[in-house]
Parts: structure tokens; sequence; C-alpha cells
């Protein structure tokens, strides 16, 4: 009784619209095709607006193959003929597409493709020779039930193109913790779906995040077991295990193999205990036969510096101050110059620096220690050991710039990645500084020893230690005896001492202390 009464307001509903169609020659017998463009009836006026096309926001067409028709589905139905006479019947909740007078036609579980070949068959038996078109315009709102590890469990509405995340976004999303493999969607017909949104978000998978149909129920449980993808992978990580995993869906999972991946063998470590692993070589032509437990690791090698970038810096005076980047063994300083544009005028070659960074270097733990010891608590060898790593120009190549430029190929050395080259701008003064009348900057002479620039900065002051006045090489840092020295280049640095204060009090207590001591000796040699 009850369909009987649906069926019979549909009709009453729909009659209004078509009065005229059922029994009536409409003039289709025999008709070919419209003198009109679709859309415009029949003796001038556009077809009405169909209501609720459009209402929804779509991904893209609708896959008539795949879409499944539900109650509150609206059709439109176009006859097209000498006369445009159109429907637009609603499924019914008994899931029943109603025309009147003409056919009802059980549409609910369908397929869209499968209904519209229903409705034309249908009414290709009344009307002959007509131009049938049937459009879905309005899609159903369907309640589906969200539950488990989601921050709102509860009914919320969808379409029946929404996605299963749709719907549990909907529902404030997954909890810390959550499954996101593992959800499972519950048909009314009492199937299942698996929804695994870590395979639909990194590897496309459509079918991983299937859409909803009326009456589901979405549950999000929350995750237990795990494996592991590591090294030459794109995304290396923790997954959630799902049943049946393998060692090739794992690594599909992560991104696929990353560039320089060594992509014919991978290792699988799995437990065999609560705390003992054992590691095995897989090939991965079996990968996808070799199913994962929780806890299993795989890593895939990566090949030795596959395509590393290889570079160098060179900055200050030339023309093109930047990175360039290199064949190690290959390239020399002088190619790196010449791309560089070559030398300023400015330029001073014989100051010009060449540093390397060696990647296993460390710093020196003595040294780093002694740095934070004052200088008069420290022993004369750790004292004379830290001023050497002082004046240490670090990792610093020993090369001679204005020989390399000349043409010299014994200097002229092979880079590694990472070198810095400096060209310094001429320096055209020498610094004299220390225990003179006035230390700083003094004009170069080329030919002259350090006692020309002395004598320039005024002379020594009463506190001079002369005979331990040392020059110090811009070009290596290297400290040498001023008398030894010979001529003093540009930029190098005249260094004049202190003489230190003597400490008569503590000489005194020292003569003493020894004259006490030979005089004990004595004494005791006496009395033996």
């Amino acid at each position: 009784m009850i369909r009987t009464a649906v069926r019979t307001l549909c009709v009453l509903v729909l009659a209004a619209t078509v009065s005229n169609l059922a029994g009536k020659d409409l003039g289709f017998e025999g008709a070919t095709e419209l003198a009109e463009a679709p859309g415009q009836r029949r003796g001038g006026g556009a077809e009405p607006a169909l209501p609720g096309y459009g209402s929804e926001a779509l991904q893209g067409p609708v896959d008539p193959t795949l879409y499944v028709v539900g109650p509150g589905d609206r059709f439109t139905i176009t006859l097209w003929g000498q006369d445009v006479v159109s429907l637009s019947p609603v499924v019914t909740p008994e899931g029943e597409l109603v025309l009147p007078g003409i056919a009802t036609i059980d549409v609910a579980g369908r397929t869209l493709d499968e209904v519209k070949r229903a409705v034309r068959s249908s009414l290709s038996e009344v009307y002959r020779s007509v131009q049938i078109t049937v459009s879905l315009v309005e899609l159903r709102q369907t309640k589906v039930s969200v539950l488990g590890a989601v921050s709102r469990p509860g009914a919320y509405v969808g379409t029946a193109l929404d996605l299963a995340s749709e719907l549990i976004a909907k529902a404030g999303g997954l909890r810390a913790g959550a499954s996101e493999r593992n959800i499972t969607i519950t048909r009314r017909d009492g199937t299942t779906e698996r929804v695994d949104l870590v395979r639909y978000r990194n590897a496309g998978d459509l079918a991983a995040n299937p859409p909803i149909l009326d009456g589901d129920v979405i549950f999000v449980p929350y995750a237990t077991r795990h494996v592991f993808a590591y090294g030459a992978v794109a995304n290396p990580g923790r997954y959630e295990l799902v049943e049946g995993e393998t060692v090739a869906s794992l690594i599909d999972i992560a991104g696929g193999f990353a560039r320089g991946a060594v992509t014919d063998t991978v290792e699988l470590r799995e437990f065999v205990d609560e705390t003992e692993t054992r590691s095995e070589t897989i090939a991965v032509a079996e990968a996808g036969s070799r199913l994962l437990r929780d806890g299993d690791q795989v890593y895939v090698q990566a090949l030795n510096e596959w395509r590393k970038v290889r570079r160098v810096f060179v900055d200050g005076e030339v023309e093109y101050p930047g990175t360039y980047g290199i064949n190690e063994g290959v390239d020399r300083l002088s190619d790196v110059l010449a791309r560089a544009g070559g030398l300023t005028e400015e330029a001073s070659a014989h100051d010009a620096t060449l540093f390397r960074v060696e990647p296993a270097a460390e710093d020196d733990p003595e040294f780093q220690r002694l740095k934070l010891v004052p200088v008069a608590n420290m022993s004369e060898t750790e004292y004379a050991y830290f001023k050497t790593k002082c004046r240490e120009r670090g990792n610093r190549v020993v090369v001679d710039l204005e020989k390399v430029v000349a043409g010299d190929e014994a200097q002229d050395v092979l880079l590694r990645d990472g070198d810095r080259i400096y060209v310094p701008k001429l320096t055209r003064t020498v610094i004299v500084d220390g225990q003179v009348a006035n230390p700083g900057h003094v004009e170069y002479v080329p030919g002259k020893r350090y006692g020309h620039y002395v004598s320039r900065a005024g002379g020594y002051t009463a506190r001079a230690q002369r005979g331990r006045v040392t020059v110090i090489r811009a070009a290596s840092g290297e400290w040498v005896n001023a008398r030894r020295a010979g001529e003093v280049l540009p930029g190098d640095t005249v260094w004049v001492p202190e003489r230190p204060e003597g400490d008569w009090w503590t000489t005194l207590r020292d003569v003493a202390q020894f004259a006490a001591s030979v005089a004990t000796v004595f004494l005791l040699f006496k009395q033996i």
C-alpha cells in the first residue's frame, strides 16, 4: 500500500507538466533531426533552466559507469522532435524513477549508465524515431556515519560524489594515533571497503579513497602495527602496516625509489624475537611477493656520490666572484680563475689564499681546551702549542698565485669540492705594531728591510725588546725573525715586542731559597 501511494503521489506531481504527453500524437513519427539547437523549444524561447543543476562543486564530469544512482537524484529527460518535451523526475525514496503514463523504472543501486539505457529503452517502446537525452542534473544528499578515532564522531551529510576522506574531514579529522590505512567503510548491503589515505595521498591511487554511498558507516580505528622504509626512497619513515603489504608496495607508498637509488636489490630486516633482528637481501623482482610483518624495516641503498654537485667559491679581486662547478681531478686553479674573468687591476696575487675544507676534519680538542685556559695558567709547552695553533691558517693550501698566473704548472693545483679562493686587494703598506713610537701603516718601499719601517714609525720605545723583532708574512702567516726576514713585502707586519719587567723580589726570593738549599746540603755532608 505504501509503495502504491508513493508512486501515485509522484505521478500526480509530474502529470501537471506532462499532461498532454501520454496518448497524444506529438509529431515525433518520422522525425529525423531538429532544425533548432538543443536547449531551444520549437517555436522560439529558451528552455527553462533546470533546477539544481550546477549546485554541487564537482571535481570533474560524473563518470556514468561508476556513479551509483539513489533516492533524491534528479534527472532531466528530453524528447527531441517537432516539439521539445522535457521531464524532471526525481528518484523516489523507494529507488524508482517514475515516467508518468509510460513506465516506472527501478534504478536504486544501478550505475548512471545503466539507468540511462533503461530510460531510453522504455521511452523508445512508446515513441519511435525521436532523439532521447537523459541527464543527471542534481545530486542527492546522503547521510553517512563517521565513527572511531575522529574528533567529532557522528552522522554527516554529503553527496554520492564525496570521497571518504571528505566525510572524515567533516568529522573534524583524525585523532592522534588514528589509522590512516586501515579505515573501513561498511555498506548497507554488508560489504566492506578499505580506505588507505596514505596510498591515496602518496601514490595517487583513487581506489584507496572511494566515494560514499547512502547509509555508509565509516569506522576509523587506531594504528597498532607499523613497518619502516629507509634510505634512498622519496619519503622515508614509518608507515602503518596493512594486510597484504609487500616490500614493493611499501616502497611504492614511500614515494618510490629516489634519484641514485640501487634499484635491483633492497635489504629487509625483520625481528626474530623481541629484541634481535636479522637481515636479508631481496631482489626487487621478488619484492612484490614478499609480505611484511609488524616491525619490518626496508632499506634502499644509494649509489656512492651519484650526481654529486661539486663546486668551489671565488671571492675578492676577480671580475666575476661567485660559485663555480668543477670536475674533481680535472679542473685546476687557473681554469676556475679564467672562468671568473681573471684578476682585476687591484688584485694582489701574492697575497691570494686557497682554503680547503676537509669533510672529516674535526676541531683540535686540545686547542679548544687551551682557548678556555688563562695564559698565566698554561705550562711552557702548552703555551708554545697554543701560539703555534693560533698562527696556523686553518686548512690553507700552499700555492703561489703569482706563479700560477705566470704559467707555472707546478703551482697550478687541482681543485676539490668546497675549496675557497680569496684574492685580496693590492696592499701598498706595511703594518708596524708593538713598541714603536707611532704604530700603524707605513708606505711600502720596494727592497727595504724591517729597520726602515721601524724608523718610519718613530723608532723604538724604551720598553722595546729589539732582539725579538718579528716579521709576520701576510701571504702565509709565518713568523720570521726580522734579522733573517730580508725584504719586507706589502701587507707584512713588523712586530716589536715589549721587554718584560724584572721582578726583583721574586728573583731575590729564588736566590735565597737556592742558597738555603745549598747550605743545608753542605751541613749534611759536614756531619757525615
